[in-house]
């Protein structure tokens, strides 16, 4: 007897995250392309659109000899889809400026269901800051 499994079907939010779990996993290591950079501690702060009420925090202590140098987080917004924010350009911006604090403001680039059908831009609000140490 040949039992046949078949393949969970995904959907498009899952889809979405395999493929930035892909692209992460494919860059180089942040001690490889920043090997002057020795420490980095992130701190994220999610706000709603308006940019008034504050949902969340979290803090990191990242790991440069692990962690990848794609710096991607996750919009805090449960029904959100294709939605994260991206930090990548700004870690690499702080490092070639040699900047010791990194703060800035981003919008969630992705959809939300409004009711059952209708997808409205997310423009969830991300404050950063990032703390870099050298050697």
């Amino acid at each position: 007897m040949q039992v046949m499994m078949s393949a969970r079907k995904l959907n498009a939010r899952q889809e979405y995250r395999l493929k930035q779990r892909e692209r992460i996993d494919g860059s180089p290591l942040i001690a490889k392309k920043f090997p002057r950079l020795k420490g980095l501690r992130v701190t994220l702060m999610y706000y709603d659109t308006k940019g008034v009420t504050k949902n969340g925090e979290m803090k990191c202590k990242m790991n440069v000899e692990h962690a990848r140098s794609e710096l991607w987080f996750s919009c805090s917004a449960g029904d959100c889809l294709a939605g994260d924010f991206n930090l990548s350009a700004a870690l690499a911006s702080a490092v070639a400026g040699h900047h010791k604090v990194a703060a800035g403001e981003i919008r969630c680039q992705g959809a939300r269901k409004r009711g059952d059908r209708e997808r409205v831009p997310c423009q969830a609000l991300l404050r950063y800051r990032l703390n870099l140490d050298y050697d």
